[in-house]
């Protein structure tokens, strides 16, 4: 008997640098009790897998910081993050838009950012800090 992964979510994505844009596939996979998130782009993949597709999203993100890349989706920018219920009860693939007036915007993780955007894009200790201000506030 042999059992496959399901595929939550298949897109292609924009990874951005300093350097300029490149093109690159991001697939989300469930198995099992597990998520697992894989960025391909050139001839390199990156893949993580955790108990949450958010967590896995930001493994991911952590390895491709070491290339100085980001991805252009929703969970990648400076001011998204995820509820607690968010990751228990949707497995992460919701998290909120923290505006800095308002109430916060759910989106979902993998949602395009637009090139327009690119500037809400943060590495993952960014991303963490800027939302941990934000709650303490």
């Amino acid at each position: 008997m042999s059992y496959e992964a399901e595929v939550l979510h298949d897109s292609e994505i924009v990874l951005v640098s300093v350097a300029g844009c490149a093109r690159g596939r991001l697939v989300a996979e469930f198995w099992e009790s597990e998520y697992t998130v894989r960025i391909s782009y050139l001839d390199e993949v990156e893949e993580r897998t955790s108990w949450n597709l958010f967590e896995a999203l930001a493994n991911v993100r952590s390895d491709l910081e070491r290339e100085g890349l980001k991805p252009a989706v929703e969970g990648a920018c400076r001011e998204v993050y995820p509820s607690r219920m968010a990751l228990e009860m949707g497995g992460g693939r919701k998290a909120y838009r923290w505006p800095l007036a308002g109430r916060p915007i759910a989106v979902g993780i993998f949602d395009a950012v637009s090139d327009a955007e690119h500037n809400r894009l943060a590495y993952v200790g960014e991303q963490r800090d800027f939302v941990r201000g934000l709650r303490n506030e």
